[in-house]
Order: C-alpha cells, then structure tokens, then sequence
C-alpha cells in the first residue's frame, strides 16, 4: 500500500499518555474500578500497561485476536489467536484495545470472555471508526484515519507505508530505522 493512498492519525507517546489519563478520569467518575485488565494483542498491550498504572489495577491479562494482514487490509473474520490468560470469574473486567474499526474484534473477545463468569466487563479503546457496528463503553476518539502509534513504526514501514512525513518530530528516529538496514531481516 502506498503511503499517498492513506491518510494517517499519528498518536504520539505524550498524547497516548493524556489520552489515558482521560479514560482514566472517566472510569472513576463513572465508578468502574476494574479487578483485571485483559488487553487485546497486540494493540492494546501497551495501552493497558500505562492505563494499569493510572488505576492502581496490577493484574492485566491477554487474549489475542488477528483480524489485519497488513496496514488497512483485514482477513475474512477475527480469529482467536491466545485465549484468556487469567481466571476472571466474579471480577470486574476491563478489555483494553488500540482501535475499534468494525467493532467485530471488540465483540469477539467480549463474547469469549463473557464464557468465564466476569462480574462485570467494560471494553476501553483509544479510537473508534465511524463504521463500527460496536462501540466500546470508553474511547478518546473517532477518526476515519488509518491510526499510527509509536510502537507501530516497523511493522508500518514494512507494509510499504512512508510515515516521514505523519510523525512529527520522531522523523528523525524513523530515519535512523530505515537507516539500520533491519527492516526485512529475520
């Protein structure tokens, strides 16, 4: 994919950061202190972790679903990819994700985590598109964009997509992993 062809939302760390501190803020005005946080991987493996900090939550637990083949191309259907990772019956749960495009992910994990007798389960996400047919009970955006997060630098450029010119002032950094010849080595 050609990186004319996608316009790109670029989420910096220090917005990643205020971003949480928003959703953060909304659950304890709501009440809603989660027991576990279960992320979503990959993307909401590192949202959960900052987030995990800011609600005093230390258990986080993962379940994995693949649904994207590469930047803006997804499969068939979402697949259980690592099913839940911790015991969350009687317990307030909490699913973590980076994104909510179709809502088809979001549905799928609360589905498979639903099997295991949760008190209660809220999903959070940064950003929802507008054609979900799912929202998550939490989120801090809605954008049309293909959204880029710092942690996605690599596997983007590896799809073809040229982030230079989205990511602000981490153009240099991108450079210097261009630059290392690492990308397409294994």
């Amino acid at each position: 994919m050609a990186s004319e062809n996608i316009s790109i939302r670029y989420m910096s760390w220090k917005e990643l950061h205020r971003a949480l501190i928003l959703l953060a803020k909304r659950l304890y005005d709501d009440g809603f202190i989660p027991d576990i946080i279960f992320a979503v991987l990959k993307g909401g493996l590192i949202p959960a972790r900052i987030l995990s900090d800011l609600v005093q939550v230390d258990e986080i637990g993962f379940i994995g679903v693949k649904f994207y083949k590469a930047v803006g191309t997804r499969m068939a259907k979402p697949h259980l990819t690592l099913p839940p990772t911790h015991r969350i019956t009687g317990l307030n749960v909490l699913v973590v994700d980076d994104v909510v495009e179709s809502g088809r992910t979001l549905q799928l994990v609360v589905e498979e985590l639903s099997r295991y007798e949760a008190k209660e389960i809220r999903s959070l996400a940064l950003f929802v598109k507008p054609q979900r047919t799912i929202s998550p009970d939490y989120y801090y955006e809605e954008t049309s964009q293909w959204v880029l997060f710092p942690w996605e630098y690599i596997e983007t450029i590896k799809d073809g997509v040229d982030i230079r010119k989205d990511v602000g002032e981490d153009r240099d950094l991108v450079d210097e992993i261009i630059r290392t010849g690492l990308i397409g080595q294994k």
